[in-house]
């Protein structure tokens, strides 16, 4: 009885089959090293029963690159596809040591299938363990692809999500940056609004302390200077109704010197009303120059006043790098951020809704002004023109720390509700382009800056349209 194949090793099947080659007439081969057994592309009509040696495998690319694929050792077969199947053979073999070989062709191994048994059991044995060996090893590199598809899937997604940080990282750091820029060139200016206002200001204030002892005491023109120096305001419509009144009184006045008059306070022009009629006009001429003196003194330093108060509010608000946290009032941020947007705002009429005795907050004023700036800016941008934006602010004591709040809400578009559950995310904006062009990193920077502060920035549409964004605050800030 035959001994089982599945008990002969690799060895005791190869020196038996060179036996049994043998006495069939073929007798194994010497092959030098980096001899090529077969080549990609051509015909085969033999197997070759690796003895001793290691053979390579080796795939040609389309651009004539080389790409090793195997390395196979004794009682390894080369060529069977292409023997078995009659295709081209699908990579070259070639000897990457020097090789003992047993060649056997398309005669030969059919000769030794049909009469010697022994040869075909051998035959066999050598075949299945080559499929077996192939194919336990496509398996294991197809698992090896699969994880390494895997790692690079993983490795790709986090690639993806390190260059969307790094491009919000850039982004808030490119609109940190012109916000500094900003500050530093709202300080220089308000530097240099201050030193000539102050200048102005001091010889406003030795004029008007100095001109009335210029007239005689108690003189008329000494009191219409004053009078002058401390009238309020005359609107147009009040202006057009002392004219009227005036004409009415005193027909014989020119239109001119009648719109003159009309800006006097009451006190003043009865003292005045003596020489109203047409026969002493002339004789008025000097003293309503004297009071428009000192009205034109006082409307200087209301000017100044102004000047002044702006010039706090620009310092103030230029305070981009104040990173300390202290406490300060939200009033004053607000009306400092209300100050720097005048320009814009003043095309919008817009409310104010503040609560009274509103706590001090710690935080980090100019990160709040930016808050306020965006919010503000974005209110602008939605709204038309003549349409109400409304600040308003206050405090919510039903939470487990006091918190103050501030809401922005105007009367534009709203928000779509598309973007509603995104609104703030890094790079999302409704503005589309143009003049309307936006980089959608206000609202996002907003939020983290009040997240920063442990705090939040929520938003949503008005049931009588337009959106609110409201930011609430905790007034104690806990340290980290």
């Amino acid at each position: 009885m035959a001994e089982p194949l599945s008990t002969l090793t690799t060895h005791e099947a190869l020196t038996r089959l060179v036996a049994r080659a043998h006495a069939m007439g073929r007798e194994p081969e010497e092959i030098p090293e980096g001899e090529t057994l077969l080549r990609e592309g051509e015909a085969n009509d033999a197997l070759f029963i690796l003895l001793e040696g290691t053979a390579r495998m080796v795939k040609r690319g389309a651009d004539g690159g080389l790409t090793p694929v195997d390395l196979l050792g004794p009682g390894s077969i080369l060529g069977i596809l292409s023997f078995w199947t009659g295709r081209p053979t699908f990579s070259d073999s070639v000897a990457a040591t020097r090789l003992r070989v047993l060649r056997l062709d398309q005669r030969d191994f059919e000769r030794g299938v049909a009469e010697d048994p022994e040869f075909a059991r051998l035959t066999q044995q050598l075949l299945v363990a080559n499929l077996s060996d192939r194919y336990r090893r496509v398996v294991g590199l197809n698992l090896k692809v699969a994880g390494l598809t895997r790692e690079l899937e993983a490795e790709r997604n986090a690639l993806r999500e390190a260059v969307a940080d790094l491009k919000q990282t850039r982004n808030k750091l490119v609109h940190q940056e012109k916000l500094a820029t900003m500050g530093q060139l709202l300080a220089g200016i308000a530097h240099e609004i201050n030193n000539p206002s102050s200048a102005l200001m001091k010889n406003v204030e030795m004029l008007i302390q100095e001109m009335p002892g210029v007239f005689e005491p108690g003189s008329r023109k000494q009191y219409l200077l004053e009078e002058g120096m401390s009238a309020n305001y005359a609107t147009p419509a009040e202006t057009r109704v002392r004219m009227a009144e005036l004409q009415e009184k005193y027909p014989d006045i020119s239109r001119t010197q009648c719109r003159r008059l009309a800006r006097l306070p009451a006190r003043a022009l009865a003292s005045l009303e003596a020489d109203l009629g047409a026969a002493h006009s002339e004789a008025l001429e000097p003293d309503l120059r004297v009071f428009e003196i000192g009205s034109a003194l006082h409307s200087i330093r209301v000017a100044e006043e102004r000047i002044t108060r702006l010039v706090k509010s620009l310092k103030s608000y230029s305070r981009q790098d104040d990173s300390e946290v202290r406490s300060v009032h939200i009033e004053d941020c607000i009306r400092d951020t209300l100050t720097v947007l005048n320009h814009r705002l003043k095309q919008y009429d817009v409310e104010l809704d503040l609560a009274s005795n509103l706590p001090e907050v710690n935080c980090r004023p100019g990160e709040i002004n930016q808050i306020l700036t965006n919010l503000l800016t974005n209110a602008c941008e939605a709204t038309a023109p003549g349409k109400k934006i409304s600040i308003s602010a206050g405090t919510q004591t039903d939470s487990p720390a006091e918190m103050l709040w501030i809401e922005v809400s105007d009367e534009g578009h709203g928000i779509p509700e598309a973007l509603m559950d995104k609104i703030f995310e890094p790079n999302i904006t409704t503005k589309s382009g143009g003049g309307d062009y936006g980089l959608g990193l206000g609202l996002a920077i907003s939020r983290d800056i009040a997240v920063k502060h442990q705090g939040s920035l929520t938003a949503g549409n008005r049931s009588a349209g337009g959106a609110w964004f409201r930011v609430s605050l905790p007034v104690e800030v806990r340290k980290r």
